[in-house]
């Protein structure tokens, strides 16, 4: 690496770090006070507190690491035009591409750094805190008593939705059971409800039943049917309905790739369409900080002056600012079906890319 790359990206990555920390500082500050009412009525230990926030700190690093790269590039580049440094490069024979190649080169790095956490860590450190705040900080789980999960909505297999008022893991134990079995197109055929289902003998036994069938006017056919127990075939074992109980956030895209196979057979297309947006989403949202440090090179290469400075960064900022709506945008269309997932979860990356290679590409 030249020496000149190497005074590049370390005053780069010194401002990224600095951008960075601030950040955590702030969210950790704003978040305590947030949760202030909490801890003073239920005094959780002071380590748990702060397992807690360690816990959360891989999730502010990649939701914050965009912007902090942003302003890394915004301070590095102008300062160094303001100094006349980037006319002196250009002077030496220098291009563009060769003075910003480390800045983008970081830039790619993070993006992989914040891919790789997103997969590996994030999923257990978001179920972590998430443990310790229910059990320390809310009190939600009482000591020596079975956690329960509630209001559980599950697509399953055979076309059937799912609801769950109350799932106990430790005993397989369901409280309050609710199926609509659905035809191929997505009309409720069939309607099972259940005051309590138990997992045993790799069976659920369903206790108080009662089975309600529908005609083409989704008005009930005849009388209900009433078991006291019976044992009814259902797919779904109680490590499914944990499994597909976890928010995709917390799910890495072997997790989620493999959730959406499981769901293919259902035909609930508008699911797996979701499902399918929000899997491509993982793969394209760590690259944001990429995109984002491309469209601040443009900005800072024209700081010279403070009126000029503070023109800059609004206008970059300003730019980010759309980058995210249309991202939004078009992952809900995506949702929605009015656009493919992939395309759904790319275009905003590569349009905003693309925009900002040629305004690099244009600078004298």
């Amino acid at each position: 690496m030249l020496i000149l790359d190497r005074y590049l990206l370390r005053n780069f990555l010194k401002s990224f770090f600095a951008c960075l920390a601030g950040f955590i500082f702030l969210y950790i500050i704003i978040d305590v006070f947030s949760g202030l009412q909490d801890i003073i009525k239920n005094q959780p230990p002071i380590l748990k507190v702060i397992e807690l926030y360690i816990y959360f700190i891989p999730t502010i690093l990649t939701q914050t690491s965009p912007v902090a790269a942003l302003l890394a590039t915004l301070m590095t580049i102008g300062n160094f035009n303001q100094n006349n440094e980037i006319i002196a490069m250009r002077a030496t024979g220098l291009s563009i591409y060769q003075i910003i190649r480390p800045i983008i080169l970081s830039g790619f790095i993070l993006s992989l750094a914040i891919f790789l956490l997103s997969e590996k860590v994030i999923p257990y450190s978001q179920n972590m805190s998430r443990l310790i705040k229910d059990r320390f900080i809310e009190k939600k789980m009482e000591t020596g008593s079975e956690q329960s999960i509630e209001n559980v909505a599950v697509y399953g297999f055979n076309n059937r939705l799912f609801f769950i008022n109350k799932l106990f893991p430790k005993s397989n134990t369901i409280e309050g059971l609710t199926i609509l079995e659905h035809d191929d197109h997505q009309n409720v055929r069939s309607k099972i409800y259940a005051e309590k289902a138990v997992w045993r003998n790799n069976r659920w036994v369903l206790y108080q039943c009662f089975i309600y069938h529908l005609g083409d006017d989704r008005k009930i056919k005849g009388e209900p049917l009433y078991f006291s127990d019976t044992a009814f075939k259902i797919e779904e074992t109680p490590q499914d309905f944990l499994v597909h109980n976890v928010p995709v956030e917390n799910m890495n895209i072997k997790e989620l790739a493999g959730h959406i196979a499981k769901l293919a057979p259902s035909k609930t297309l508008s699911t797996i369409r979701k499902l399918e947006v929000d899997l491509y989403q993982k793969t394209a949202f760590p690259f944001t900080s990429l995109v984002i440090i491309l469209i601040g090179i443009p900005s800072s290469i024209v700081i010279k002056r403070r009126a000029v400075a503070f023109s800059s960064i609004g206008l970059c900022l300003g730019i980010s600012f759309l980058f995210y709506t249309l991202f939004a945008v078009s992952i809900a269309l995506g949702k929605g079906g009015a656009l493919p997932p992939i395309l759904a979860a790319w275009i905003s990356h590569v349009m905003f890319a693309a925009i900002a290679l040629y305004f690099i590409a244009r600078i004298p």
